[in-house]
């Protein structure tokens, strides 16, 4: 098989680390922020017009992801959650046009609302909103905006969605989805957990071998890289402190819809989650389970 040569954005974050340390350094080029700021379209340009030989796929886990810092900056495309996210995806877009590279275009569950007028599990062949509302938060506009400037682009992309990442092994720089409730746990500061949220998260450790099948077919189109079946953060977090503490009946419940009724409140998506089924067939990947992949986790990190 022909490795592709890869061009890694954002290789320094939480869910990026992981797949470009698994990618042997001949077949990467993984600037940082300050060697490519892809919010300028020139310097992108510059950068593929100098490097253009040195890589076939884009790949850009780079984004702004703390949703209520997101919040704050809700309206302004000036602001840099919007640069980043959208300007961002679309300076890209346009370099691997012009360069003739295929751009896989990380993003998220978020692009969907998440509400009981159109609830999840949201397939590939989903349709997303395609004006903002009350019921979506900031962050997950500029998400769903960077998925329309990639699809209208005219570049050959992939467009890859994740879901409340945990990792496989350690990474010291953020506290994933599941660490973050063991953190409170041990601290004695968990809290009541949503029961009435659906999600499908994704064992970090699990997106390198998708990614890799999509960089080697190349095929345009979106893809669902998560759990195979969906949970609650409830669910979620009474099996993961059961199998790395050995309790059970500590958590409490919690109530989102009731959450989101507080005034201020960041409006996040509650019944979400994502289906996999089309990508797994393309793919030919059968993905995990969400209890599997929190066995995994344990496994892996002895926590």
């Amino acid at each position: 098989m022909n490795m592709k040569k890869l061009l890694i954005i954002g290789s320094s974050g939480l869910v990026g680390y992981k797949f470009a340390s698994s990618i042997s350094s001949d077949r990467k080029v993984a600037p940082n922020e300050i060697e490519l700021d892809i919010t300028d379209e020139k310097i992108v340009n510059d950068f593929f017009e100098i490097e253009k030989d040195n890589f076939d796929v884009v790949v850009n886990f780079a984004g702004f992801t703390n949703v209520d810092a997101a919040e704050k900056e809700r309206g302004d495309e000036n602001g840099f959650c919007y640069k980043l996210n959208v300007k961002g995806a679309e300076n890209l877009a346009k370099a691997s046009l012009k360069y003739d590279k295929f751009l896989i275009q990380i993003s998220t569950d978020f692009v969907f609302n998440g509400t009981p007028d159109y609830p999840g599990p949201y397939s590939e062949e989903s349709s997303t909103p395609d004006k903002l509302t009350e019921k979506m938060g900031w962050y997950g506009w500029t998400k769903n905006r960077s998925e329309f400037v990639v699809k209208n682009s005219g570049c050959k992309y992939a467009i890859v969605r994740i879901a409340y990442p945990f990792y496989g092994e350690n990474y010291d720089l953020k506290l994933d989805y599941a660490k973050n409730y063991l953190k409170l746990f041990d601290e004695g500061k968990l809290f009541p957990i949503f029961t009435d949220q659906i999600l499908t998260p994704l064992l970090i450790d699990d997106l390198t071998p998708a990614l890799e099948k999509i960089i080697e077919i190349k095929q345009t189109g979106v893809y669902h890289v998560v759990s195979s079946d969906t949970t609650t953060p409830f669910e979620f977090v009474s099996y993961l402190l059961e199998k790395a503490r050995g309790v059970t009946n500590v958590v409490k419940k919690g109530s989102m819809e009731e959450f989101l009724k507080v005034e201020g409140r960041t409006p996040r998506s509650r019944l979400g989650g994502l289906k996999t089924e089309i990508t797994q067939e393309k793919l030919g990947i059968k993905f995990k389970t969400w209890r599997e992949m929190v066995d995994e986790f344990i496994k892996r990190n002895k926590v």
